[in-house]
């Protein structure tokens, strides 16, 4: 997953105490953290479609070692399901960049209005 956002209690400089606080994640980087108080919130400045890319890449060159590991794991429900899943995947994959690429672009129109509210 690219974006996931996670809850910490860490300590807010603003309100001067420890409170609960918002950490949204992109890719396992850290891209914001905001304190559920006084709405407080620190931005990290990420390169977005390098992330998303790298993601990709990821996925991309570890996709062998699942299915290996996958096949070792049952070998015969691999085989069973390889034939559906070689024609479904192209549609699953475009389906899954189309939604990743959108969550990108909010997130990179977000940042810029929050940089614009800020100037």
């Amino acid at each position: 997953m690219l974006f996931h956002d996670e809850e910490a209690m860490l300590f807010c400089m603003h309100c001067q105490q420890e409170t609960l606080h918002g950490i949204q994640y992109m890719n396992e980087i850290i891209s914001s953290i905001k304190c559920t108080k006084c709405h407080n919130q620190m931005s990290i400045d990420i390169d977005a479609m390098n992330q998303f890319h790298y993601y990709l890449y990821e996925r991309l060159i570890s996709k062998p070692g699942r299915l290996s590991e996958e096949a070792r794991h049952d070998f015969s429900k691999f085989l069973a399901t390889m034939p559906m899943r070689i024609i479904s995947k192209p549609m699953r994959f475009t389906n899954e960049y189309n939604q990743m690429n959108k969550e990108v672009k909010d997130y990179v129109s977000r940042v810029k209005q929050d940089e614009d509210k800020d100037d």
